[in-house]
């Protein structure tokens, strides 16, 4: 409790960055666990995801911790319902990033061929897009001083629009991918059932941290 107090009272934004390079961390397994996954090497897959499984409990208790101790008396330089809501966006990358580890721990699937450049094309991009996204939130304290005006925040609105752009580049790529998917004739019903999953998780990722950007959006336009 005393840590995210101390962290109020030099800056209303330093908890929520200090929850999301937890989620960053989370994030940048993403590419390590696919590699890992796609060249058999399960034994791997099982220590990423562990790893993402203990950064994702951090980040929980992060946010719990913000959501119980965020002071009533404190000045917020933005409403605090947008605040609660792009601490569960970050949140929500986090979860859906260790939703993909136990999927990727279910059942041992050789990726067709055929699939494997699309679905590593998707995988690239989204974790891309997540990390823009991180980097978006450690904005916010320059935006504070600032005044949330300028050319700080002039530079928030184009990263606000670029995570826009990605969030809908990564569904084209995702219908892609589900198309290809769905063409292929020699895969069992729970291996398309699994890697059908996937996609939608990566596909999660992309909305939370588009999500992200329209809140931050939202911060700007009040």
């Amino acid at each position: 409790m005393r840590t995210i107090l101390s962290m109020f009272s030099k800056s209303p934004f330093k908890p929520l960055v200090s929850h999301i390079n937890q989620v960053n961390e989370c994030v940048n397994l993403i590419t390590p666990l696919f590699e890992a996954y796609q060249s058999k090497n399960y034994g791997k897959v099982e220590e990423i995801a562990k790893d993402i499984s203990d950064l994702e409990h951090k980040a929980d208790q992060i946010k719990s911790d913000i959501r119980q101790h965020l002071p009533q008396s404190i000045f917020l330089p933005v409403d605090k319902r947008d605040f609660m809501r792009l601490l569960s966006a970050q949140d929500d990358i986090a979860d859906a990033v260790e939703d993909l580890a136990v999927l990727m721990r279910i059942k041992n699937i050789d990726v067709p061929e055929d699939l494997s450049k699309l679905l590593v094309d998707l995988v690239n991009y989204v974790v891309g897009l997540a990390n823009d996204a991180c980097n978006m939130i450690r904005e916010l304290e320059d935006l504070l001083e600032a005044s949330f005006g300028g050319a700080e925040a002039e530079k928030v609105e184009e990263m606000a629009l670029h995570l826009g752009v990605g969030e809908y580049e990564a569904d084209k790529k995702q219908f892609l991918l589900a198309q290809k998917l769905f063409s292929l004739n020699d895969l069992g019903a729970a291996d398309l059932f699994l890697l059908n999953e996937l996609i939608k998780k990566l596909g999660a990722v992309a909305d939370q941290s588009e999500k992200i950007g329209k809140t931050l959006h939202m911060f700007l336009s009040r």
